[in-house]
């Protein structure tokens, strides 16, 4: 066949078509390789808190596409008989910001929330995802309740950030900045009557150490 010069593909079309059937597998590829990794790194975490293996489940690039902007945090869906499955899923939010602090590029919100508990809103997007990741993985112990998880989880929460690279410092901030402005900021039915310091749902009482 012969073409015309007006017939041929122009240079920076092919060069497009490369890079679009290369690159976006490629980008595919490690996509997928760090959300397994997060996953795996997540669900280690959420086995010890449930006391049996589970699994922890991030949104692929199509999920996070479909809501981009979720407010959601976790969510565990028990079956039509109402069991505890042996999964939570986690929103684009907080997976992203427990696998920012697992790979060290939460520096700067660690440092600011081991001097103080007056920080920024990216502090408490951490603080938030740390507790979430904890909270969830009480359901799948077994725990129903809103406000009985949420209080064992801010107590725990500290343990999850530690195991993703907080200092015991950076944790314990984390923790108390949840209870003082991530938890009065939540519905009714988080809050538990006795979570406190030496009431009925501490879950180490002889500690004077709150949360």
């Amino acid at each position: 066949m012969v073409r015309t010069a007006a017939a041929r593909t122009p240079v920076w079309v092919k060069a497009l078509l490369v890079v679009v059937g290369v690159g976006l597998p490629g980008w595919w590829l490690v996509d997928r390789h760090d959300r397994i990794a997060n996953q795996d790194r997540l669900a280690a975490i959420a086995s010890e808190i449930a006391g049996r293996r589970v699994r922890v489940k991030c949104p692929g690039p199509i999920g996070r596409m479909m809501a981009p902007g979720d407010t959601a945090a976790g969510v565990v869906y028990l079956d039509a008989e109402g069991r505890v499955p042996d999964e939570t899923k986690l929103f684009t939010g907080t997976c992203a910001e427990l696998d920012a602090l697992a790979e060290g590029r939460r520096g700067r919100q660690l440092a600011c929330a081991e001097r103080s508990t007056s920080c920024g809103r990216d502090v408490q997007s951490l603080a938030w995802a740390a507790d979430t990741l904890t909270h969830e993985a009480f359901h799948l112990r077994g725990y129903l309740d809103e406000g009985v998880t949420e209080c064992y989880a801010i107590q725990t929460m500290a343990r999850t950030a530690e195991r993703l690279g907080a200092t015991p410092a950076q944790a314990r901030n984390l923790a108390v900045l949840q209870w003082e402005t991530g938890l009065p900021e939540m519905p009714v039915r988080y809050h538990a009557p006795g979570c406190g310091n030496g009431e009925a749902l501490d879950l180490r009482p002889d500690d004077p150490v709150w949360p």
